[in-house]
């Protein structure tokens, strides 16, 4: 049984045979409807599930952070701003092969979008339980208004601490406190910096991982 919203060309809601409608960020889409899967899947379907699986179960510890920091790069594609991270990663950030996945932090990107990071710099230290994060700070406008966007990530924990807006570019220092929970740990660390008011963002960089 399928419900119209306001007339058919605006999308219907539920099955009409083999066609399903339903609504998703205010649009409706309208896909083949699904089946029970009869065929076992491949090992290559079964690899791709497997990445997929990783990358969300990843993401899903700081799903706010990138969807601000791939919100500039869905715009311009048209996509939704986590799906794009999550198409990244799939490409860029697994290493290994099936079933043995794990993720390349190294190559782990958390924001990307147009802003210059040239010659950033950019650099972490721990002290106590504070990590330091150092650049070389902008002195032009705009660059200098840019703020800073910090991430931490303990994977053995899957835990993540963040800020989303930390000091101006032209400071060129942000630190970022760390809960007792991830003392004696593995940290990855990334920066990334964000436009003042023009929804402008950088490639995120990778500052490297410190144990506390």
């Amino acid at each position: 049984m399928a419900r119209l919203k306001k007339g058919l060309l605006n999308g219907f809601s539920g099955a009409i045979g083999n066609v399903e409608g339903y609504e998703q960020d205010g649009q409706y889409i309208i896909r083949s409807r699904r089946t029970k899967r009869l065929k076992p899947s491949s090992e290559k379907q079964l690899a791709c599930m497997e990445k997929m699986r990783i990358v969300n179960q990843l993401l899903s510890r700081f799903t706010e952070f990138v969807k601000l920091g791939f919100s500039e790069t869905a715009m311009d594609r048209s996509v939704r701003a986590y799906n794009a991270a999550v198409a990244y990663q799939l490409t860029h950030a697994i290493a290994g092969s099936y079933p043995n996945f794990e993720i390349d932090y190294s190559k782990l990107r958390v924001a990307q979008g147009s802003i210059d990071i040239e010659g950033l710099g950019a650099s972490v230290s721990l002290e106590g339980d504070t990590l330091i994060f150092n650049w070389v700070p902008a002195t032009d406008y705009p660059s200098s208004t840019d703020h800073v966007m910090l991430l931490a990530y303990a994977p053995t924990l899957k835990q993540a601490v963040y800020n989303l807006c930390g000091a101006k570019r032209r400071t060129g220092q942000e630190v970022l406190e760390l809960p007792e929970a991830l003392r004696q740990q593995r940290i990855e660390t990334y920066m990334a910096f964000r436009g003042e008011t023009n929804g402008q963002y950088s490639n995120s960089v990778y500052t490297g991982g410190l144990v506390l």
